[in-house]
């Protein structure tokens, strides 16, 4: 039987997607197909709570993110937990901006390195900090009322309108200030410069709230035959995987890699914060997955093709082709 694939663009947010104005961001033939011939519906929590509805164990679903992600990593405790996403700030004409390339994957050895100093420098505080080789390391500390937003959807913005929220934000932004100095001239920042990498202005405090149930988010998948793929790298992806005893893999060159299995879904986790720009990271969103995966469509290779990105879900169906009264606009206008 076909399968159905689901692309999660898992950084996108359509304010961070900009082009110079004299410099029009090329056509994407597929990518503009599937936007404007397919049948949308509203992510209001994110992908990631969608994710965990179809997919996670029940008990999970209603875990806040790093609530799960500490589930799967660390030994159970009374702690509350936040995600804890490196992140560079640069100083822009009249305010601080998060770096566009500004949320970082340290090495193994560098989170090492900042758990084993933070022990050290917080020790007489009730904070702690966990790596698990994903991007986001893990905060444990008091069940304090606050987190952020995904500062994913901050990159290259001023981020101050994501920064902790609650009754109890306060703290959460004094510890983030206390870290900013300790992270100033810490030596993981130093060889980072050195290397000519970004270094670590401080971490992000967020995914600590529960998510609303999303309506409409489809049958959930059960633990039997055909077992749905994951593929690519997210902190929470990979964590309710991890929860349910399964593995994921690594995100594939292309389409063909992903569709040798015999999975009733497969999952690819598609980052899109890039070196050259977001126009450059469709590009290859186009070529290397979209543009096959319509022709797999056509052929009925793939049952549907899902496109989640910045908090919609857009789910194409052969028959869905049929639409051609459907203009083909620029696929920038289409996900604005």
């Amino acid at each position: 039987m076909a399968s159905e694939l689901f692309l999660i663009l898992s950084d996108f947010f359509p304010d961070t997607l900009s082009t110079p104005a004299d410099l029009p961001a090329p056509r994407l033939a597929a990518l503009e197909t599937l936007l404007a011939k397919s049948r949308r519906s509203a992510l209001p929590q994110g992908w990631r709570a969608w994710m965990a509805q179809r997919f996670a164990a029940p008990e999970i679903v209603a875990l806040a993110p790093a609530e799960a992600v500490a589930r799967a990593w660390l030994l159970p405790s009374a702690a509350k937990h936040w995600l804890a996403t490196p992140v560079h700030y640069f100083a822009g004409l009249d305010s601080v901006h998060l770096h566009p390339e500004g949320l970082l994957q340290l090495s193994a050895p560098e989170q090492a390195a900042l758990v084993a100093d933070f022990e050290g420098v917080f020790a007489d505080t009730p904070w702690r900090l966990h790596g698990n080789d994903a991007r986001e390391l893990l905060l444990s500390g008091p069940a304090l009322d606050a987190t952020a937003a995904d500062p994913a959807q901050f990159a290259g913005l001023n981020p101050s309108s994501g920064l902790p929220r609650g009754a109890e934000l306060a703290t959460l932004r004094r510890l983030g200030v206390e870290i900013e100095m300790w992270l100033h001239e810490h030596r993981v920042n130093q060889d980072r410069r050195a290397r000519g990498e970004l270094p670590v202005t401080t971490l992000w405090f967020w995914g600590a709230s529960a998510p609303v149930r999303v309506p409409d988010a489809g049958p959930a998948i059960s633990t039997t035959d055909g077992l749905p793929r994951l593929y690519g790298r997210d902190t929470y992806a990979q964590a309710l995987w991890r929860l349910r005893g399964l593995e994921s893999a690594g995100l594939p060159a292309n389409l063909q890699g992903a569709l040798r299995s015999e999975a009733s879904a497969q999952l690819l986790i598609i980052p899109t914060l890039d070196a050259d720009g977001p126009v450059s990271a469709f590009g290859r969103l186009e070529a290397q997955w979209l543009a096959p995966a319509l022709q797999g469509l056509r052929e009925r290779r793939l049952a549907a093709i899902h496109l989640l990105a910045g908090g919609r879900s857009y789910e194409l169906r052969r028959l869905h082709l049929a639409r051609v009264w459907r203009a083909l606009l620029p696929w920038t206008e289409q996900m604005a």
